[in-house]
């Protein structure tokens, strides 16, 4: 009978200490760097027309008016209610927003991480996560769109898709279904799409795995109820309101529209030569084709680390940087399209259709799911919606490359010989210098200098206190806002026809008295925009912004009659009601 000693349970308790903390590690360094690089960006940077079209209506969700009703939203109302909420909370600030939004970030990171760990392992999941961080933004990078918001609801309900192909548990698809109704009440169009993929997921299970088709039908319903759940709800938030009809027209208008005027292509395939034409890589591959083994692998290293030098190094010549970046705006349709080749090339070869599923029923429930964020913004290839739902992408990229990378643990002199090696350097140069690119994109352009900010001078603001700009950026902020503060109260209404000056409503709190965030917004009846112009006619704002620029002359000399100009800060200029307007006003 064997005997246990204290020296053997206090090795053992002390074994258990280090493989748990061996296995944390990972979880540790993704949160680590999480806290790091979003602790770097998320109270720098002021994206004015953001504030008007996110901030400024959720300070209006928290005086009690509602979305469509009130005024026009070109989204599902989530984003409002949340910023509403965070207000209510802890003060109508800008930093409550960021800090609101940072909380939202760091969950999606841990969830980008669990589910990597998940799909691969612990130190592969590192590798969505290292390629988010590398891309927070393009130029405004903390800034408050729905996306930032519903990506962790999207991650949140791929989660419980890979939790019903293991168990085969109906709740999860139910939870699943909750989630992606989470993702319609921040963007409706998105939340459609995921229900599509879910839908394609559960079908291509059950059909994969044989199962019967009343269990399809049942999942469907369930997954279909859980989304109805929320969606319903919304619907009933808005009818109880009286806001469902002008909803549903806006989206109707604003939809079409949109399609017409804001959408942003692919670049041409031309953009994409002189990247093709100046990366060694491609170069030393068509060059060493017969070569083997250790020079090959060495050659290749080189190449890769002579192509992320030349990256960083294309602040002197643009057009390299271009080419570069058109290349990330190429790579999601790519990914998808070698993905669905594969799978369907796999398929026609007759292998068993269960066996199949159970090797990469996992692979497919994320690719789908992260085809369907993705799909939001395709073919709209402008980085600023783009980098926004990258992340799914970048996990089902991880995925892909682990199922052809060898083991790390094999040491140096394999890495340089083995041809198992060769494989892994080829997969490992697109996560490398899709790293460098963004590094050159996103976090190289908020620096002046080595090291040296290019936001760091606090805005004197009470409502912008603790958030960091460029001093530029600074003098126009506060510039505009004292000259709206000086010359009128906190109950009088302004109307901005200047994108950027639709933020005034919130920096310097005041009333809009219209439907309106943005005038030069799509989906806005002809009416509607007549009928701003009878309110300004009939004097009931208090000042006017317009932008001073040649386009909008007409405008100006329109409001002439009933408005002086009483300051321009950079190109917005301030009109006030004229004194005998205002006795006018007064007496009416």
């Amino acid at each position: 009978m064997a005997v246990v000693t204290l020296e053997d349970d206090a090795s053992s308790r002390s074994e258990e200490r280090v493989s748990v903390l061996k296995e944390a590690t990972p979880l540790l360094i993704a949160l680590a760097a999480g806290l790091v690089c979003y602790g770097i960006f998320f109270n720098r940077g002021l994206g004015l027309s953001v504030i008007g079209y996110s901030i400024a209506p959720a300070e209006r969700v928290l005086q009690g008016e509602v979305p469509y009703r009130d005024f026009l939203f070109n989204y599902t109302p989530g984003i409002l209610w949340v910023n509403a909420l965070l207000m209510k909370a802890f003060g109508t600030t800008l930093m409550t927003t960021r800090v609101g939004l940072f909380a939202f970030k760091i969950a999606t990171l841990l969830l980008l991480y669990h589910l990597g760990r998940r799909l691969i392992n612990r130190w592969a999941a590192l590798v969505p996560v290292v390629l988010t961080l590398a891309w927070p933004g393009h130029q405004q990078l903390f800034n408050v769109y729905p996306d930032q918001y519903l990506i962790l609801f999207g991650l949140a309900g791929l989660l419980c898709f890979l939790n019903y192909d293991k168990s085969n548990e109906t709740r999860w698809v139910l939870i699943g279904g909750l989630n992606v109704g989470a993702v319609f009440l921040f963007k409706y169009n998105v939340g459609v799409l995921l229900v599509g993929s879910g839908c394609i997921a559960i079908a291509a299970r059950e059909w994969l795995t044989g199962k019967r088709a009343g269990r399809l039908a049942k999942s469907i319903l369930v997954f279909a109820g859980g989304f109805l759940i929320v969606a319903i709800s919304l619907a009933g938030y808005l009818v109880y309101n009286h806001a469902l009809g002008a909803m549903l027209n806006h989206f109707l208008h604003h939809a079409a529209e949109y399609s017409e005027t804001r959408s942003v292509g692919l670049p041409s395939p031309g953009t994409l030569l002189p990247a093709v034409t100046l990366l060694p890589a491609f170069a030393a591959a068509l060059a060493m084709l017969f070569l083997r083994g250790r020079v090959f692998n060495l050659l290749w290293l080189a190449a890769i680390l002579f192509d992320c030098w030349s990256v960083i190094e294309s602040t002197t010549g643009k057009v390299d940087l271009d080419a570069y970046v058109a290349c990330v705006a190429y790579f999601p349709p790519l990914i998808f399209a070698l993905a669905f080749g594969l799978a369907i090339w796999q398929l026609r070869r007759g292998r068993q259709r269960d066996a199949w599923w159970r090797d990469n029923g996992a692979l497919t429930i994320t690719g789908l799911f992260a085809l369907a964020l993705y799909l939001e913004v395709f073919p709209r290839a402008d980085l600023y919606h783009l980098v926004r739902v990258l992340p799914p992408v970048f996990l089902f990229f991880a995925v892909l490359v682990a199922r052809s990378m060898p083991p790390l643990s094999s040491g140096l002199r394999r890495l340089v010989s083995s041809p198992r090696w060769t494989a892994s350097l080829i997969f490992a140069t697109p996560v490398l210098l899709l790293m460098v690119i963004g590094i050159r994109d996103a976090w190289m352009p908020e620096f002046d200098g080595a090291f040296h900010f290019r936001d760091n001078r606090e805005l004197a603001i009470e409502r912008g206190r603790g958030i960091l700009v460029e001093e530029k950026q600074a003098e126009l902020t506060e510039g505009l806002v004292r000259l709206i503060q000086d010359n009128s109260s906190p109950d009088d209404y302004i109307f901005s026809f200047a994108q950027r000056g639709s933020a005034l409503y919130f920096l310097a709190a005041r009333r809009n008295p219209t439907r309106f965030l943005w005038w030069r917004s799509v989906g806005i009846a002809a009416e509607e925009r007549d009928a701003v112009m009878t309110m300004i006619a009939n004097r009931r704002a208090k000042l006017i912004i317009v932008q001073d620029i040649t386009a909008n002359k007409e405008i100006q000399d329109y409001i002439g009659t009933n408005y002086n100009h009483i300051g321009t800060v950079a190109d917005i200029a301030v009109y006030g009601l004229r004194p005998d307007a205002s006795e006018k006003l007064a007496a009416n």
